[in-house]
């Protein structure tokens, strides 16, 4: 259940839904911190769900400056009502044999919250590569089938995607579009079935390894924002006191400080004088 972090009700209609599949290289749910954290967005809520495993730990938005003192938990839900988009960032993974549970749960709560869209981030393994995806961009997308035919032409044509190829079944028949070919990307595959047919839905994948996957996290966020533009990265004249137009640079891409961390302190030199 969506437990809110304010008392009054939260109204989600018409938002945008953007989920990070527990995937390869976690590359999704980096690349929804990084959104989190450039937008500053504002925790609502968390998801209390026995699909999920519990976990709690520090703010990892959390400047070393700060004098609050937050925890997370498994799964949070964060908002930027201007851009009325709203990300669910999953920490743990899912308890054997229970995502089905929990795609049924997220399911009935977006219809319950009148969503319009979702958009799950995933990532897939390198190594499952067909020869037409090894050069080139490694970024693709699945639009499911309540998008229209001019928005995914405007998807490749203006942004430059690449739809996610089709692969042959052991049958030699190619795979209905229903069901794309995501190894490695958790239930990206399963949830964009199963929601479909309530609301829009589109995968944005990454193929990726495993290890420093910072880049390749950074890169799917661009791309998702270079479609939702939730981020608004474009200068901008402003009227400065003198009465004179003045130039201000639009927002960057700010990095979780909590980041810097991954790979532990640095190794104090005195030790090898």
């Amino acid at each position: 259940m969506f437990i809110s972090a304010e008392s009054k009700e939260k109204d989600f209609e018409g938002y945008t839904l953007i989920f990070p599949a527990v995937s390869v290289g976690n590359v999704g749910q980096l690349a929804v911190d990084m959104i989190i954290s450039t937008l500053w967005m504002e925790r609502i809520g968390y998801i209390y769900h026995d699909s999920i495993l519990p976990l709690v730990g520090n703010d990892p938005f959390a400047h070393p400056e700060s004098i609050s003192c937050k925890i997370v938990t498994n799964c949070e839900v964060y908002e930027n009502s201007e851009n009325k988009t709203i990300i669910i960032q999953q920490r743990s993974p899912f308890v054997q044999g229970k995502r089905a549970s929990f795609k049924q749960w997220l399911r009935k709560w977006m219809v319950e919250m009148k969503i319009s869209q979702l958009v799950i981030l995933t990532s897939s393994h390198a190594h499952e590569r067909i020869d037409c995806q090894l050069q080139g961009s490694q970024f693709r997308f699945v639009a499911g089938p309540k998008f229209e035919k001019h928005e995914i032409e405007d998807m490749k044509s203006r942004l430059e995607w690449q739809e996610l190829e089709k692969r042959l079944s052991e049958n030699g028949e190619t795979e209905e579009i229903s069901s794309p070919y995501i190894p490695g990307g958790g239930i990206a595959k399963s949830l964009f079935k199963d929601c479909s047919e309530e609301v829009k839905v589109c995968i944005l994948l990454l193929f990726c390894s495993e290890g420093d996957n910072a880049s390749d996290a950074l890169q799917l966020a661009k791309h998702a924002n270079s479609w939702l533009n939730i981020i608004d990265m474009e200068p901008k004249l402003v009227m400065g006191v003198d009465g004179k137009s003045v130039k201000m640079p639009g927002l960057s891409w700010k990095v979780p400080y909590s980041w810097k961390l991954m790979f532990g302190s640095q190794v104090d030199r005195t030790l090898f004088h």
